[in-house]
């Protein structure tokens, strides 16, 4: 809990909390404007059909290379992870935090995604707020996408910010193209878009699923957060014993 108090308090007064913030505001605002000028009555089913193919699609992962990033670019700029090195510090666990750290980031932009998709949205749609699935829906794309998270972290530490941010561009289409693919399931960027698009019904171009389509499947969502989960472990632990070796951090 040391290493990771410390690894949090590094992001006082940077960039990320208002990436963290700015980045949910956005999809929610587009979907308002959406509200606006769509001539058709607007359903809760249709707000969160498109709203979360929006943050699976581009929100979630975009969101992820640009906090993985900025988490190494501010120690880099700063020469901290030099001065780290003058102390009795453990490499791996300095590692295993900044991944905990962007990963409660990431979590906590997508709550407060939820909340932007509520507040900014309830008027436009009429009935009860179906919060099972806007929760569940959240929570199951940070699940599954927990190896983006630890995959960036690790490229962002061996690449620098400019090699992550066009790596992760790569992942990001890369993933919109091959997770409507029998093969999706060798991209860990098509997990969070396979993950929703069962529970919401999208195709990844944001047209709604056929009744008779095969992507209906809702197994797939215990395999995507499965992969997503062990994944990000294997990943992370891979990560921290890299970490530990580097002679040059």
């Amino acid at each position: 809990m040391a290493y990771y108090d410390s690894e949090w308090l590094k992001y006082r007064r940077t960039l990320t909390p208002w990436l963290v913030v700015c980045g949910p505001l956005i999809f929610a605002l587009a979907q308002m404007a959406f509200n606006l000028i769509s001539p058709f009555e607007t359903t809760w089913e249709h707000i969160l059909m498109n709203v979360h193919n929006w943050w699976a699609i581009i929100g979630f992962p975009f969101g992820v290379v640009l906090l993985t990033a900025l988490a190494v670019f501010y120690e880099r700029r700063s020469g901290a992870l030099k001065v780290l090195n003058a102390y009795p510090l453990q490499p791996a666990k300095q590692y295993a935090a900044k991944f905990a750290v962007t990963s409660v980031h990431v979590l906590i932009a997508s709550f407060i995604f939820v909340v932007f998709v509520f507040g900014l949205n309830f008027w436009a749609a009429s009935g009860s707020v179906p919060w099972g699935s806007l929760l569940t829906g959240t929570l199951l794309a940070w699940f599954a996408g927990l190896a983006q998270i630890a995959i960036m972290l690790w490229i962002a530490h061996g690449f620098g910010f400019g090699w992550t941010v066009v790596i992760g561009f790569i992942g990001i289409v890369s993933g919109i193209i091959m997770s409507e693919r029998p093969y999706w399931i060798m991209n860990p960027w098509s997990w969070p878009i396979r993950t929703l698009i069962p529970l919401f019904k999208f195709h990844t171009n944001g047209l709604p699923l056929e009744s008779d389509s095969p992507l209906h499947d809702p197994s797939i969502i215990l395999i995507t957060v499965g992969l997503g989960i062990v994944s990000a472990a294997i990943v992370t632990g891979l990560g921290m014993l890299w970490f530990n070796r580097r002679e040059v951090r």
